[in-house]
């Protein structure tokens, strides 16, 4: 503060500590997954299972570190020009979110947490896979239930559970609970580590009619369900096995809200739930991608 001031001095601003975060949004394709639930979970296997088929499985990390990546974006000036590029170091994922309602393509998103941003980098030409398609929900099947459920293999998808078939929409998000420490003394205001993982969560929602008492009668018991999300594209790799992206999660337990009457329309129901450890599955959740891709 001095006298007459009313306005903090440039010489009293200085860097405390820099960081970088943001998310990248994408539509489910039947291509080019396979890196981002990698991030997201941490351990990643590819294997073949027929032909030209793969399967890509994800489960989460033990261990810390999570990986970590350099992600480069270009942004043109207004006006044209070549790309601008951004290039961000240290970046983490801490995890994902999708959506996917009846009426659209299956969305998701993958936070990342980073050390910085560098703007000297040059800017690197991008690739992309060729004859990929979006997964909706035309082809989608949702099982949960107190059927049992055996999670994938390295190279077979989840089998068993029940199908689900009045649910309108479907969002869970994904959190692998990293720390928000690693800025030291002497680091020039940059994290000097990789972010820790803390207690990992998932919890979600699904809107389904009220045509049973299946959901209230598990939510009222505090019932252990599986829930097994399931999207295919109609399209064929080889022989009979088509793409797909599949999630598993060997237990939940319904938090949501009981029916509610209404003065019109059909009844529906906002299903929350949470995922659990059951102590039985290895793993907690299971991300299988069927692909052609022959690599991660």
């Amino acid at each position: 503060m001095r006298y007459g001031k009313r306005v903090q001095t440039a010489a009293r601003r200085v860097l405390k500590k820099e960081s970088t975060d943001g998310t990248l949004e994408v539509e489910a394709t039947t291509k080019g997954l396979g890196k981002l639930f990698e991030a997201a979970l941490g351990v990643g296997a590819s294997t073949l299972i027929s032909g030209s088929a793969y399967q890509q499985l994800f489960t989460p990390a033990i261990t810390d570190p999570m990986p970590s990546y350099t992600i480069q974006k270009g942004i043109p000036l207004v006006g044209g020009g070549a790309a601008q590029p951004q290039t961000m170091n240290g970046m983490v994922c801490s995890g994902f979110e999708l959506s996917a309602g009846s009426d659209g393509a299956v969305s998701l998103k993958f936070p990342f947490m980073g050390r910085g941003v560098d703007t000297s980098t040059g800017w690197a030409t991008p690739s992309y896979p060729a004859a990929y398609e979006q997964f909706d929900m035309t082809a989608a099947t949702i099982k949960a239930g107190v059927g049992a459920v055996t999670v994938p293999g390295a190279n077979t998808l989840a089998t068993g559970g029940t199908v689900v078939a009045n649910v309108l929409s479907v969002e869970l998000t994904y959190d692998n609970g990293l720390d928000e420490g690693g800025w030291f003394i002497g680091g020039t205001g940059k994290r000097g580590r990789r972010p820790m993982l803390g207690i990992r969560t998932l919890t979600g929602k699904l809107t389904a009619e009220y045509d049973a008492n299946t959901f209230r009668d598990a939510f009222l018991a505090q019932t252990n369900f599986a829930l097994v999300l399931h999207f295919e594209h109609n399209s064929i790799i080889s022989g009979a096995i088509k793409p797909g992206l599949q999630i598993t999660i060997p237990v939940i337990r319904l938090d949501g809200e009981l029916p509610k009457a209404v003065s019109d329309g059909v009844v529906t129901q906002e299903i929350g739930f949470t995922m659990l450890d059951g102590q039985v599955a290895t793993h907690p959740i299971y991300v299988a991608i069927v692909t052609a891709e022959t690599a991660i």
